[in-house]
């Protein structure tokens, strides 16, 4: 039987009653389960010391922040993560709350896949920084100022843009924020990196689309600007004046478990139908 690692977000279930329920409904498929510090203390049961590494599965309850926050640490032990969706859209969550329980006993039977995600790695001025799932985007400090920045695809010049910021997502991060910025939408499972200017101060502005094995570096052009760099949606660092942040395709991957039955597509027409609802 298979360990099952269980992490859930406190602000969507607050009062841990969904939470309590998945737990109870695990110990009674007689699953050995694993609990992170927090949890195990709120709910006053034994802790592990990295969860990440002792589970072979993590279901992580909450949105897509609680797994894109989950997916850093399981990914440098190569573990899977099964999300049940308690927020909003939950585009990397395998089910919905509705659903939970039997989307885990199809997973406990091996009805399932694994999706193996490309990550994002970053570094300014030679100092990495953890890897991302979604993206990472730079945007002016200031926010009513436009941002002019530079950008080099495998350190040939590309061009100038000039507007709120930049975004540099993965394939997974398609569907993110670079989807809200008019950019194009990757499937899941190629090695792609997309580039999208956000609110871009000229007409001729459109995404590109690069591979996997190209390397991204944006610098700022004007010696007053001072960018701010986030990594899935965290900040991360200041990019001030003559400073480089380079992105590339990480070395470590996410992988997501999906129960058998509906592919990318589906899931993409269901959430696109659950906005226009």
């Amino acid at each position: 039987m298979k360990k099952i690692g269980l992490l859930t977000n406190f602000e969507r279930d607050k009062e841990l009653k969904y939470t309590r329920e998945i737990l109870d409904f695990l110990n009674m498929r007689g699953c050995p389960v694993i609990l992170g510090e927090r949890l195990g203390k709120a709910l006053g049961l034994s802790t592990s010391e990295n969860i990440y590494k002792e589970a072979d599965i993590l279901i992580v309850l909450g949105g897509d922040g609680t797994i894109l926050k989950t997916a850093g640490q399981a990914s440098k032990y190569e573990t899977p993560i099964f999300g049940i969706n308690l927020g909003h859209l939950g585009y990397l969550a395998g089910a919905d709350r509705h659903e939970g329980r039997e989307a885990i006993d199809r997973v406990l039977n091996g009805e399932y896949t694994v999706e193996k995600r490309m990550m994002l790695k970053t570094e300014i001025g030679g100092r990495a920084f953890p890897p991302a799932l979604n993206d990472i985007y730079i945007r002016n400090k200031e926010a009513a100022h436009m941002l002019k920045l530079g950008v080099k695809i495998n350190g040939q010049y590309t061009d100038t843009y000039r507007g709120d910021g930049v975004i540099i997502a993965s394939p997974t991060g398609s569907t993110a924020y670079n989807l809200s910025a008019g950019g194009p939408v990757l499937k899941p499972d190629t090695s792609l990196i997309a580039v999208t200017q956000i609110c871009p101060h000229n007409l001729y502005a459109r995404p590109l689309v690069i591979g996997a094995c190209d390397k991204v570096t944006v610098f700022t052009e004007n010696s007053g600007d001072s960018g701010a760099v986030f990594i899935d949606g965290e900040y991360l660092a200041d990019l001030g004046y003559g400073e480089e942040i380079t992105v590339g395709k990480a070395d470590c991957h996410t992988y997501i478990i999906k129960p058998t039955g509906l592919g990318f597509y589906d899931i993409l027409r269901r959430k696109m139908a659950w906005q226009r609802d």
